[in-house]
């Protein structure tokens, strides 16, 4: 399943060059990366049920087009030939359509599928970790880890 891997992580460099390079004059090419109708989404923002992603879509790409997107941590399983999922930790900079500047950095678990020949999210879940005690989410993602809990 390394080729299908492979053709994953090719997934993951276009996104990323659309985010970085093509957003902010075309905000509508990242459309291919989605399927916009059939996914299901715990996007940062709440829940987006089958089919309301395209508006979310249409909404928050525009908004956040002048970014700076970098991805680390990225792990890819292949489960299929058209059927994988990926783990990673996404950074956003830049500055928003508002003027308000952004730099958040979040935990992302992707569900992919390849749809008539092309790789696309079919579900994603994007979280902060939150510190329990203060019940503040921790917008970059910089919570210790050896902080956690062992459950007995």
């Amino acid at each position: 399943m390394k080729n299908v891997e492979q053709e994953i992580l090719e997934f993951y460099k276009a996104f990323l060059n659309f985010c970085n390079h093509v957003c902010i004059n075309d905000p509508d090419a990242g459309k291919v990366h989605y399927e916009l109708t059939d996914g299901h989404y715990f996007d940062l923002m709440g829940q987006l049920h089958r089919p309301k992603f395209l508006g979310h879509y249409d909404q928050i790409t525009p908004y956040l087009a002048d970014a700076d997107v970098a991805i680390k941590e990225l792990e890819i399983t292949a489960v299929t030939e058209d059927f994988g999922y990926a783990t990673c930790l996404q950074h956003f900079t830049g500055k928003a359509a508002d003027g308000l500047p952004f730099n958040f950095t979040f935990r992302a678990t992707s569900i992919l599928r390849k749809v008539e020949g092309e790789w696309k999210y079919v579900h994603e879940h994007f979280s902060f970790p939150v510190n329990m005690a203060t019940k503040v989410a921790d917008m970059n993602s910089a919570q210790e880890l050896s902080k956690n809990i062992e459950l007995k």
